[in-house]
């Protein structure tokens, strides 16, 4: 059995699926986990993790080794899921009444127990889900992932400017939308 990734990464380039399938253990949670964030689906992101396992197995013959591994697999995934996202053409985000009660419900409690910070998290997704597509990769990527600008861009195949720029825009919409709903339930009350 291979030692070190480049070493799978050989084995799986000559056809050995026992190689494979240690690489597919190895990176296939952190693979469902952002293709989840990206597609906000169970099933979804399964099936795009599957998928995009194939197409690594694929590819591999054209993955350059000077590169990073992990940026390659997870621009292959990320494609995958914005491609199963725009064939769907289904967005399962929160709904805005429900981001409402969630707001309403975050007011009247005291903040910094787990379930509020869920709650906030559950809104602040809901939020981003309609943010366009390049803006909520680099929001997911950078804010919820916590990547770095660099591992961003390596992964979307985006300049730095761009990073920063989708970054800002996704940061102020979410921002301005929440600020809305809060001026709307300030004036319900």
């Amino acid at each position: 059995m291979p030692e070190n990734l480049q070493e799978t990464i050989g084995c799986i380039r000559n056809g050995d699926h026992t190689a494979f399938k240690k690489l597919v253990e190895m990176y296939q949670q952190p693979a469902y986990r952002l293709a989840f964030r990206i597609l906000g689906n169970e099933e979804e992101a399964k099936d795009a993790v599957q998928e995009s396992f194939i197409k690594i197995w694929q590819k591999i013959g054209s993955y350059d080794s000077s590169r990073e591994f992990i940026p390659w697999m997870y621009r292959i995934l990320a494609n995958t899921s914005a491609d199963r996202m725009r064939t769907i053409r289904r967005h399962e985000w929160v709904p805005i009444d429900l981001v409402s009660q969630k707001l309403v419900a975050l007011q009247q409690r005291d903040q910094g127990t787990p379930a509020d910070n869920h709650d906030l998290a559950i809104l602040i997704k809901g939020l981003a889900g309609k943010l366009p597509e390049t803006q909520k990769m680099v929001f997911i990527l950078r804010d919820v992932e916590g990547m770095s600008s660099e591992e961003v861009e390596a992964i979307t195949e985006l300049t730095g400017n761009a990073v920063k720029s989708n970054l800002y825009h996704a940061r102020k919409s979410v921002r301005e939308r929440l600020l809305r709903i809060l001026e709307k339930e300030r004036t319900i009350k």
